[in-house]
């Protein structure tokens, strides 16, 4: 049986409740705004941990317990708890968002200042997530509920708010266990969004164990925290004994591009990381250790220039400033050279696609396969801020008004590809980061190849935080991800979420990745973000049917006393 631990009406906070009805605030009032803020001070900080660069993982649970023991204890307004939840919110963002001010200020040479205000923005937008959460969490809490129903209720709240609101990046809580993948296999039944429920309620359990001085509720937790550990525990072996039909082997070159060179006009200083790509690529084929290789990978952005048609003529506007010259001699340089492979060279490139360059660039992949293209891709899903500026298709007068901001255009055709003894999926960067959209397109794709260039967001955790929200796409997918990036990390993880392969980042390397291909069966696969609409539909017809009659219940007598 759950304790009333106050025995006062749901909803009112005893004397400082009634003052703000009243609208008469008191220290007592003020005593407990401060106490909110306090809690989501301890909640969001504690979060940060669970992250990179620190990773302590647990607190991805543990850091909430503070949060849900206030709710189950003091039982606020929803009002508190929105600011609770909204000041850990703001924290969390704000420090893993960090590096957001190194980038306004390094490609819209902004001022530090403006960068960390912009960090600011992020962070308080974003943190409406943990603040509706902890507000309906609040609004919903009851006395008597049966323990199981309040950790579902809790659950199913998390999830909502991860699947419905709005991200900039979309990352979820259950991505901080993306190093300690037994806790991430429960994704190919339920999505990453599904974790993060599991691991909430386990959370709520463990409050209310607190809370209650109760065994009980530390059993459940016990019990939600055993069996989803089993599950994973037993796909991770499943996945590892499933036979394979065969190994795709590449080759991934991290040139190690440094921010300077990508950020040069110049096109004498621009060709060095071209350059350098060959030389380490050149160096790998005399070595031998391109032998038998199904592709050779260079990474989001590897040729340095546009990739253009052969007729590009000098009525094409800003032909001088972007040196034709430089951009069709590389071209050539590198249908050349890969005249000489043996297997197909799949790269990251700008490409423009009619001569006098009317349409705007796409961030595209293309294949050479000795020296003939035969695949190109351009990205779908567009970073907004970076790869576009958001409006610019109602008023095209705002293009260039952010120095930095490109003006890309999305593609519209599928990245699937026989690369040798592999059918791949080519995504581009921020793709990775829709679980939905891969699903959809990745068909029959026995690998993931995800193409990334992290230098514009500077050194650690940026990197690091990029690699973890893509993680969970092999799991849930149950398919192996090949990331090939400019600076690191590149990677490879198999289909359980393990990472078999990764680079440090700042270094140049090339790394060889050989990849079991297994046919291996994801529910995820199946349906997808289906049970996901389902759980939201209901949570909002449940919340309106909860509102409605709270409206047409008796105030109870202790309210209605003057």
């Amino acid at each position: 049986m759950a304790v009333d631990y106050h025995k006062r009406p749901h909803g009112q906070s005893g004397v400082a409740g009634d003052a703000q009805r009243c609208g008469k605030p008191t220290s007592a009032a003020r005593r407990e705004w401060r106490a909110a803020t306090g809690i989501g001070l301890v909640t969001g900080a504690l979060l940060c941990l669970a992250y990179p660069s620190t990773g302590w993982w647990p607190l991805a649970i543990g850091g909430w317990v503070p949060l849900l023991y206030w709710i189950e204890v003091r039982q606020p307004r929803w009002q508190l708890a929105l600011l609770a939840g909204w000041v850990a919110g703001v924290v969390l963002h704000a420090v893993v968002y960090a590096f957001l001010a190194f980038t306004a200020v390094e490609m819209s040479s902004m001022p530090w200042a403006a960068g960390y205000g912009l960090v600011g923005l992020h962070a308080a937008a974003m943190a409406l997530h943990q603040g509706l959460f902890a507000a309906v969490t609040a609004w919903t809490r009851r006395s008597g509920c049966p323990l199981a129903l309040r950790a579902a209720q809790v659950a199913v709240t998390i999830a909502v708010c991860e699947f419905a609101l709005p991200w900039l990046f979309r990352w979820y809580v259950a991505n901080a266990f993306f190093r300690t993948p037994l806790w991430m296999q429960a994704a190919d039944l339920v999505g990453v969004i599904g974790v993060s429920a599991l691991a909430l309620a386990v959370a709520q359990l463990v409050a209310m164990a607190l809370a209650r001085r109760s065994m009980r509720p530390a059993v459940g937790a016990a019990v939600v925290a055993a069996a989803w550990a089993g599950y994973g525990a037993l796909r991770m072996h499943q996945v590892a004994a499933h036979p394979a039909t065969g190994t795709w082997r590449a080759a991934l070159v991290q040139q190690n591009a440094t921010l300077g060179e990508k950020k040069a006009i110049a096109a004498e200083k621009r060709v060095t990381v071209l350059d350098r790509l060959l030389e380490m690529s050149e160096d790998a084929l005399r070595q031998g250790r391109l032998a038998d290789r199904d592709a050779l990978i260079w990474p989001e952005g590897a040729f340095p220039f546009f990739w253009v048609p052969d007729e590009v003529g000098p009525a094409a506007p800003k032909i001088k400033t972007k040196a034709n010259h430089w951009l069709l001699r590389s071209k050539e340089r590198v249908i050349a050279w890969s005249r000489r492979l043996p297997m197909p060279l799949l790269l990251g490139t700008l490409r423009r696609f009619d001569p006098l360059w009317v349409q705007e660039a796409r961030n595209s992949a293309i294949v050479l396969d000795r020296g003939r293209q035969t695949f190109a891709y351009d990205k779908q899903i567009l970073l907004a801020f970076g790869e576009y500026l958001p409006g610019t298709r109602w008023f095209p007068a705002l293009k260039e008004a952010i120095p930095g901001v490109s003006n890309f255009d999305e593609g519209t055709t599928s990245g699937l590809v026989q690369l040798g003894r592999g059918k791949v999926l080519v995504n581009i960067c921020y793709e990775a980061l829709f679980a939905e959209f891969l699903r959809d397109e990745a068909g029959d794709a026995q690998v993931l190849v995800n193409l990334t260039n992290d230098v514009w967001f500077g050194p650690q955790p940026a990197p690091d935080l990029h690699l973890m929200v893509q993680q969970a796409r092999a799991v849930e997918l149950r398919r192996p991800l090949v990331r090939s990036t400019v600076s690191g990390v590149s990677a490879y993880i198999d289909a359980a979420g393990v990472f078999q392969s990764e680079t440090q980042v700042g270094r140049a390397e090339t790394v060889l990745v050989d990849v079991p291909l297994r046919d291996l069966a994801s529910p995820y696969r199946l349906w997808g973000d289906v049970p996901l609409w389902l759980t939201t539909v209901g949570c909002a017809a449940w919340l309106a049917r909860l509102g409605w009659r709270r409206r047409r219940a008796p105030l109870p007598s202790a309210a209605l006393a003057p």
